[in-house]
Protein backbone atom coordinates (compact mmCIF):
# COMPACT_ATOMS: atom_id res chain seq x y z
CA UNK A 1 0.00 0.00 0.00
CA UNK A 2 1.03 3.49 -0.78
CA UNK A 3 1.53 5.61 2.39
CA UNK A 4 1.07 8.88 0.53
CA UNK A 5 -1.80 10.87 2.06
CA UNK A 6 -4.87 11.20 -0.10
CA UNK A 7 -4.98 14.96 0.50
CA UNK A 8 -1.36 16.12 0.97
CA UNK A 9 -2.11 19.75 0.08
CA UNK A 10 -4.88 20.00 2.65
CA UNK A 11 -2.63 18.67 5.45
CA UNK A 12 0.15 21.06 4.49
CA UNK A 13 -2.29 24.00 4.36
CA UNK A 14 -3.67 23.08 7.81
CA UNK A 15 -0.15 22.91 9.28
CA UNK A 16 0.66 26.32 7.80
CA UNK A 17 -2.53 27.81 9.24
CA UNK A 18 -1.81 26.31 12.67
CA UNK A 19 1.76 27.65 12.56
CA UNK A 20 0.56 31.14 11.55
CA UNK A 21 -1.99 31.14 14.37
CA UNK A 22 0.71 30.14 16.86
CA UNK A 23 3.01 32.94 15.64
CA UNK A 24 0.11 35.41 15.77
CA UNK A 25 -0.66 34.46 19.42
CA UNK A 26 3.03 34.70 20.36
CA UNK A 27 3.22 38.15 18.75
CA UNK A 28 0.11 39.28 20.63
CA UNK A 29 1.64 38.17 23.93
CA UNK A 30 4.94 39.88 23.11
CA UNK A 31 3.13 43.11 22.26
CA UNK A 32 1.17 42.91 25.53
CA UNK A 33 4.38 42.47 27.51
CA UNK A 34 6.12 45.32 25.69
CA UNK A 35 3.13 47.63 26.26
CA UNK A 36 3.08 46.72 29.97
CA UNK A 37 6.82 47.42 30.30
CA UNK A 38 6.37 50.75 28.52
CA UNK A 39 3.49 51.83 30.78
CA UNK A 40 4.58 50.55 34.22
CA UNK A 41 7.41 51.19 36.64
CA UNK A 42 9.55 48.05 36.71
CA UNK A 43 10.17 48.05 40.48
CA UNK A 44 6.76 48.98 41.90
CA UNK A 45 4.46 47.95 39.04
CA UNK A 46 2.67 51.30 39.36
CA UNK A 47 1.95 53.23 36.19
CA UNK A 48 5.00 55.28 35.17
CA UNK A 49 5.46 59.00 34.44
CA UNK A 50 4.69 58.65 30.74
CA UNK A 51 1.41 56.87 31.47
CA UNK A 52 0.56 59.47 34.10
CA UNK A 53 1.08 62.35 31.67
CA UNK A 54 -1.12 60.69 29.02
CA UNK A 55 -3.87 59.98 31.54
CA UNK A 56 -3.74 63.46 33.04
CA UNK A 57 -3.98 65.03 29.57
CA UNK A 58 -6.95 62.80 28.78
CA UNK A 59 -8.80 63.77 31.97
CA UNK A 60 -7.92 67.46 31.65
CA UNK A 61 -9.57 67.45 28.22
CA UNK A 62 -12.54 65.30 29.21
CA UNK A 63 -15.77 65.73 31.12
CA UNK A 64 -15.18 63.20 33.89
CA UNK A 65 -14.72 64.80 37.33
CA UNK A 66 -11.49 63.71 39.00
CA UNK A 67 -9.01 64.48 41.75
CA UNK A 68 -5.27 64.73 41.24
CA UNK A 69 -3.41 63.50 44.31
CA UNK A 70 0.35 64.21 44.53
CA UNK A 71 2.33 62.28 47.11
CA UNK A 72 5.89 62.47 48.48
CA UNK A 73 7.41 59.94 50.87
CA UNK A 74 8.61 62.07 53.79
CA UNK A 75 12.34 62.01 54.63
CA UNK A 76 12.89 59.30 51.99
CA UNK A 77 16.41 60.47 51.13
CA UNK A 78 17.47 60.27 54.78
CA UNK A 79 15.95 56.80 55.21
CA UNK A 80 17.52 55.66 51.93
CA UNK A 81 20.94 56.96 52.99
CA UNK A 82 20.69 55.46 56.49
CA UNK A 83 19.29 52.02 55.63
CA UNK A 84 20.47 51.58 52.04
CA UNK A 85 18.85 51.45 48.63
CA UNK A 86 17.47 47.92 49.08
CA UNK A 87 15.39 49.10 52.06
CA UNK A 88 14.44 52.24 50.13
CA UNK A 89 13.18 50.05 47.30
CA UNK A 90 11.11 48.00 49.76
CA UNK A 91 9.57 51.20 51.14
CA UNK A 92 8.56 52.28 47.62
CA UNK A 93 7.02 48.86 46.96
CA UNK A 94 5.16 49.00 50.26
CA UNK A 95 3.84 52.51 49.54
CA UNK A 96 2.66 51.39 46.11
CA UNK A 97 0.93 48.33 47.51
CA UNK A 98 -0.84 50.32 50.21
CA UNK A 99 -1.98 52.99 47.75
CA UNK A 100 -3.32 50.36 45.34
CA UNK A 101 -5.13 48.67 48.23
CA UNK A 102 -6.60 51.92 49.58
CA UNK A 103 -7.83 53.32 46.28
CA UNK A 104 -10.29 51.83 43.81
CA UNK A 105 -9.26 49.70 40.85
CA UNK A 106 -10.61 52.42 38.52
CA UNK A 107 -8.18 54.97 40.00
CA UNK A 108 -4.70 55.33 38.53
CA UNK A 109 -1.76 54.91 40.94
CA UNK A 110 1.44 56.21 39.31
CA UNK A 111 5.07 56.53 40.33
CA UNK A 112 6.20 59.77 38.71
CA UNK A 113 9.68 60.13 40.19
CA UNK A 114 12.02 58.69 42.83
CA UNK A 115 9.76 58.91 45.88
CA UNK A 116 6.96 60.81 44.17
CA UNK A 117 3.59 59.30 43.38
CA UNK A 118 0.41 60.58 41.80
CA UNK A 119 -3.09 59.21 41.81
CA UNK A 120 -5.77 60.21 39.37
CA UNK A 121 -8.97 59.44 41.24
CA UNK A 122 -11.81 59.29 38.72
CA UNK A 123 -15.46 60.17 39.28
CA UNK A 124 -14.37 62.32 42.23
CA UNK A 125 -15.68 65.75 43.17
CA UNK A 126 -14.55 68.12 45.89
CA UNK A 127 -17.59 67.38 48.08
CA UNK A 128 -16.16 63.86 48.57
CA UNK A 129 -12.73 64.99 49.79
CA UNK A 130 -13.27 63.23 53.12
CA UNK A 131 -12.83 59.89 51.32
CA UNK A 132 -9.32 60.91 50.25
CA UNK A 133 -8.50 62.10 53.78
CA UNK A 134 -9.62 58.74 55.20
CA UNK A 135 -7.60 56.76 52.67
CA UNK A 136 -4.42 58.79 53.22
CA UNK A 137 -4.83 58.64 57.00
CA UNK A 138 -5.13 54.83 56.85
CA UNK A 139 -2.06 54.53 54.61
CA UNK A 140 -0.04 56.83 56.89
CA UNK A 141 -1.07 54.78 59.94
CA UNK A 142 0.14 51.60 58.23
CA UNK A 143 3.42 53.23 57.14
CA UNK A 144 3.95 54.73 60.59
CA UNK A 145 4.73 51.38 62.17
CA UNK A 146 8.07 49.73 61.60
CA UNK A 147 7.74 46.14 60.46
CA UNK A 148 9.52 43.54 58.36
CA UNK A 149 12.79 45.48 58.82
CA UNK A 150 11.24 48.45 57.04
CA UNK A 151 11.47 51.70 58.99
CA UNK A 152 8.43 53.87 59.61
CA UNK A 153 7.79 56.61 57.07
CA UNK A 154 4.91 58.93 56.25
CA UNK A 155 3.37 60.61 53.23
CA UNK A 156 2.80 64.26 52.44
CA UNK A 157 -0.14 64.69 50.10
CA UNK A 158 -1.54 67.54 48.03
CA UNK A 159 -4.88 67.31 46.25
CA UNK A 160 -6.68 69.37 43.63
CA UNK A 161 -10.08 68.61 42.12
CA UNK A 162 -11.19 69.23 38.58
CA UNK A 163 -14.24 71.10 40.00
CA UNK A 164 -12.16 73.30 42.33
CA UNK A 165 -12.91 76.98 42.82
CA UNK A 166 -10.26 79.64 42.17
CA UNK A 167 -8.22 77.25 40.08
CA UNK A 168 -4.74 78.19 39.01
CA UNK A 169 -3.11 77.57 35.64
CA UNK A 170 -3.12 73.79 35.96
CA UNK A 171 -4.48 71.13 38.26
CA UNK A 172 -0.94 69.74 38.64
CA UNK A 173 0.41 73.08 39.89
CA UNK A 174 -2.53 73.47 42.26
CA UNK A 175 -2.02 69.98 43.74
CA UNK A 176 1.71 70.69 43.97
CA UNK A 177 1.05 73.89 45.94
CA UNK A 178 -1.10 71.92 48.38
CA UNK A 179 1.64 69.25 48.66
CA UNK A 180 4.32 71.81 49.46
CA UNK A 181 2.10 73.39 52.08
CA UNK A 182 2.03 70.02 53.88
CA UNK A 183 5.80 69.52 53.49
CA UNK A 184 6.53 72.98 54.90
CA UNK A 185 4.11 72.55 57.81
CA UNK A 186 5.20 69.33 59.49
CA UNK A 187 4.69 66.69 56.79
CA UNK A 188 2.61 63.54 57.36
CA UNK A 189 -0.70 64.97 56.18
CA UNK A 190 -3.05 65.92 53.40
CA UNK A 191 -4.00 69.38 52.09
CA UNK A 192 -6.58 70.36 49.48
CA UNK A 193 -6.17 73.24 47.05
Amino acid sequence: MDSTPLFPKVNLRNRIIVRKLKVFKENEETQRLIRRQAEHDAMTDALNRGSFEKLLHMYENGDTPYALILIDVDTFKTVNDMYGHAVGDEILKKVTGLLKKAFRSIDHVCRIGGDEFAIIMVEMTSDLKYTIEEKIKAVNEELGTENENIPAVSLSVGVAFSDRENSGKSIFKDADKALYYVKENGRNGCKFY
